[in-house]
């Protein structure tokens, strides 16, 4: 690609620290895009120390602008998703502070692409006249609003998540429409947008993906289960609904029926910010560790037998999974936590739905271990064939030209 490509890449948050997936997914796209073009990243600033943290990515040549934006108060919020046409989480990110640096940047600099990261962002597409747009879709919006609706017990929540993926439905197919392409994580994704904007706009599968270098086997991988503590982990932030309606799901309805053979057992619920909910279901019970926000999930993933993703609700697809396979971990998860992902059920990973069914996966690695490595094996092989950030890369960079070019 040619060396003076420019790229404007558009944000809603800086990548730093990379404690989410979202973040994690913006911070390696990042990077990979620094590989083949001078690229400067505009993003919204909610923290004080994000100017020093930003010094990471410009030393790595990455230009960085901060936008200041304070949070909302309860009282803004909840007069928003009452009378706000788009929903809340989108149009919170609407800032003419935003749209002032945008226009100053495009009309005291070339671009040659703007890379505009999530749907919110794409509240700034008439900043960037005749520049070709692609919006970076983590997930496909609407439909993770859909899946809250279908667990939600209460009536008032039910009719809020109905309200608001309605207005996600219809402001992610407008918003597609304006942009010159867009970027899904699978295949199921891209086919959902596709019909979403009446195929309108090209769409290209740019998979979540994962430094197989950094997240690779411990020295005694498969040899867990010998170890006196047996132990699940669970990794994600805790303060976003599917993970946290994951783990509670898990101990409420599955880990009860891993106990019944496997009393011993202990479940590890790594990521920050845990809910009350977690908190009360952890309470007095030593089995269920919360971790809180650790710097490194790797120790808690090395010293467990298996890695679970009980998600039920989501979209996209998920990063965990990735990090897992790639530390050769044997992974048993819903069919939803694992969309998006070339897996084939009982090779390189265990699907189980229904609460028994999930339990007596997680059982049988547990007395099995040498179906513990042949997941592991398999998983380590498909994410160094298909999901290393490097291979990622270079398909993006390959649709990069193809969308400067059109």
């Amino acid at each position: 690609m040619d060396e003076a490509l420019r790229i404007l890449f558009l944000a809603p948050r800086l990548p730093l620290p990379a404690d989410t997936g979202g973040k994690i997914r913006t911070l390696n796209i990042l990077k990979q895009a620094a590989r083949q073009a001078r690229v400067h990243l505009v993003c919204f600033s909610f923290e004080k120390d994000d100017a020093g943290r930003s010094q990471e990515l410009k030393e790595r040549g990455i230009d960085v602008t901060l936008v200041p934006m304070r949070g909302r108060s309860v009282l803004e919020k909840v007069f928003h998703v009452a009378v706000n046409p788009a929903p809340f989480s989108i149009a919170k990110y609407r800032s003419s502070r935003m749209a002032a640096v945008l226009s100053t940047l495009v009309h005291s600099q070339r671009f040659d692409l703007v890379h505009i990261d999530h749907l919110h962002m794409t509240h700034y597409i008439q900043c960037f006249d005749h520049i070709p747009c692609v919006v970076d879709e983590h997930n496909v919006e609407y439909k993770i609003l859909e899946r809250c609706l279908d667990v939600e017990k209460f009536v008032l929540k039910q009719r809020l998540f109905k309200a608001q993926a309605g207005k996600m439905k219809k402001f992610e197919a407008r918003q597609i429409r304006q942009c010159s392409a867009y970027f899904a994580v699978s295949e199921d994704d891209k086919n959902i947008l596709g019909e979403l904007c009446d195929n309108r706009t090209p769409g290209y599968v740019v998979p979540n993906g994962v430094d197989t270098e950094y997240f690779k086997p411990s020295a005694n991988s498969h040899q867990l289960s010998a170890q006196s503590e047996q132990a699940i982990v669970f990794t994600g932030s805790m303060d976003w609904l599917p993970n946290e309606d994951a783990a509670a799901y898990f101990c409420q309805e599955i880990l009860p029926l891993i106990w019944q053979k496997a009393p011993d057992t202990r479940f590890y619920i790594v990521g920050k910010s845990p809910s009350g909910r977690l908190t009360q279901l952890a309470k007095g019970e030593e089995r269920i560790i919360l971790t809180g926000r650790v710097d490194d999930v790797r120790p808690y993933v090395q010293r467990s037998s298996v890695f679970v993703v009980p998600l039920r609700i989501g979209g996209g697809t998920r990063l965990k999974i990735l990090e897992a396979m790639s530390m050769r971990m044997p992974v048993v998860s819903t069919s939803i936590g694992a969309e998006g992902i070339s897996y084939t059920d009982g090779r390189n990973i265990a699907i189980a739905d229904a609460p028994q069914a999930f339990a007596d996966k997680v059982l049988e690695l547990f007395e099995d271990q040498r179906k513990q490595k042949s997941l592991g094996d398999e998983g380590r092989k498909l994410v160094m064939e298909q999901y290393d950030w490097e291979i990622v890369g270079r398909e993006m960079a390959r649709v990069y030209e193809e969308i400067i070019k059109r």
